[in-house]
């Protein structure tokens, strides 16, 4: 008997194709797919308006709503699945799409897409829904509509470690509980000598390991992303421009809809502003930056990207760095300091008071980006941040690490998770008084997290045409659900 699995579609740049090419190795495995999403943009800019077959649209069923003349209540759902969505209008100087004149309001939003998944899983009745990890409303509103019907979430994203995947069926969110139990039953044989190989082998060359998300596209890379020419007179560019144009003029009613992304101009106007802003104080800043590691007594806290969902899902009380920063650095002792490294692709981001300030700061050393993060770490008494990449190699490298929100990596021995400020003063203290885990826990710790991923690649873009990566995703998605129904028997 086929299986239906429900995958989410959004503007994020190349989802839809990527998606409707994953498509038919999942109809290989056994799953024919329903598609929802959120707005017909992604029609305009990869199918020249072609509506996806087997497929829902948000706007849509919003119209229909409203032509009907139903009122849509606030319902009494939380504001708190709209935080990552606002995280980014604020972040990135992006007008909320929904104004005074809109026949939607933001409080409708939550009843507005409960309702929507909950008539698709009426109707639909799939045995999962397919996604990267949840990071806005819509993947909120299809996660908890998941909950209710008692079926996985399953996220896609790479992982830590070059050329693997990783599917989580939690939406991406806990992950560190299931990665945790690997760990600590590792003694009753979860651990295969597979998984064992591989973590020895990334501990050895750990120098040399960048995981396929942050690798470099090329020669220049950081300059050429803060380079106005480089980045906007492009072919691609004036292609997205048309389009746009094209979507605004011709679906005016959906993009009134579109709650996440509204007129596509208005966030081509506000990213081209960003990166102008960014190029003109990119000199400026150079000052605050040091180059050189001190001889001294230091913590490590990497900068992070802002906005995504590692910070706006899995840490949004600590999206502040700044304030979480000073927190850090006056709770240390006086003769150690916080070296704050800056992130590659987050170069002058920030406003050039955020520079200025943490220059300010007596005990904090602002690192400029191109320094060695796995040297430093070496150097440090430890590393503090928020689910950074960095907080894992740490990890691996046997340095105590404090990470805020939730990590996945937050099972490691050396770990300590913060989810309020409450517990920062003993975990500070546990660093400075640590002392190394075995060797051995540690190869255990990193083979559970390999367990947790597969061989592959994954990226929207990068991924498309390519038959191997789209089949192994397909593969290890199948895989896990199998193993998520044999573990939740009845559902």
């Amino acid at each position: 008997m086929r299986r239906r699995i429900l995958v989410l579609i959004n503007a994020a740049p190349y989802s839809r194709p990527y998606f409707e090419q994953l498509e038919a190795h999942l109809n290989a495995f056994g799953f024919d797919v329903v598609f929802a999403l959120d707005s017909h943009l992604t029609d305009v800019f990869y199918d020249d308006t072609r509506k996806l077959p087997n497929s829902w649209y948000l706007t849509d069923f919003t119209r229909d709503l409203l032509r009907g003349g139903e009122t849509l209540p606030e319902g009494n759902l939380t504001w708190n699945t709209m935080f990552s969505d606002f995280d980014r209008f604020l972040t990135m100087d992006i007008p909320p799409p929904l104004g005074n004149a809109s026949p939607l309001r933001y409080s409708q939003v939550p009843e507005l897409m409960r309702r929507f998944f909950a008539r698709i899983f009426e109707v639909e009745k799939p045995c999962a829904v397919l996604y990267e990890a949840v990071s806005n409303c819509y993947a909120f509103a299809a996660y908890h509509a998941a909950l209710q019907a008692h079926i996985p979430f399953a996220s896609l994203f790479p992982s830590r470690i070059a050329g693997r995947i990783e599917i989580s069926m939690t939406g991406g969110l806990e992950d560190h509980v299931e990665v945790g139990r690997t760990y600590r039953d590792a003694d009753k044989g979860t651990l295969s000598e597979e998984a064992i190989e591989i973590a020895q082998n990334y501990i050895r060359t750990i120098d040399q390991q960048v995981p396929d998300y942050m690798k470099p596209r090329g020669a220049g890379h950081a300059i050429a992303e803060m380079s106005i020419t480089r980045k906007y007179l492009r072919l691609e560019k004036f292609r997205h421009v048309m389009r746009s144009l094209r979507y605004v003029r011709n679906h005016k009613e959906d993009c009134a809809l579109a709650f996440q992304h509204g007129n596509p101009l208005r966030l081509s106007v506000a990213y081209f502003k960003r990166a102008a802003l960014r190029r003109l104080r990119a000199l400026s800043i150079t000052r605050y930056y040091q180059t050189t590691a001190l001889d001294e007594s230091f913590l490590l806290y990497p900068l992070h990207f802002h906005p995504e969902a590692s910070t706006s899902v899995l840490a949004q009380d600590f999206i502040d760095e700044l304030s979480l920063i000073k927190s850090i650095a006056f709770r240390l002792p006086t003769n150690m300091r916080l070296y704050v490294k800056e992130h590659p692709s987050a170069v002058a981001l920030q406003p050039r008071s955020f520079y200025k300030q943490l220059a300010t700061l007596p005990n904090v050393r602002l690192l400029a980006s191109g320094m060695s993060a796995k040297a430093l770490i070496r150097r440090s008494r430890g590393v503090v941040c928020v689910t950074s990449t960095l907080g894992f190699e740490a990890a691996v490298l046997n340095k105590p690490v404090i990470s805020f929100g939730d990590v996945l990596y937050g099972y490691f021995p050396n770990v300590r998770m913060i989810r309020e400020y409450s517990a920062l003063d003993a975990a500070l203290k546990w660093v400075v008084d640590y002392q190394p885990v075995p060797p051995a826990e540690l190869l255990k710790a990193t083979a559970a997290y390999v367990e947790f991923g597969a061989p592959g690649s994954f990226d929207f873009r990068g991924s498309l045409g390519d038959e191997a990566a789209l089949k192994s995703v397909a593969q290890e998605f199948a895989k896990r659900l199998e193993a998520w129904y044999v573990a939740n028997p009845g559902l």
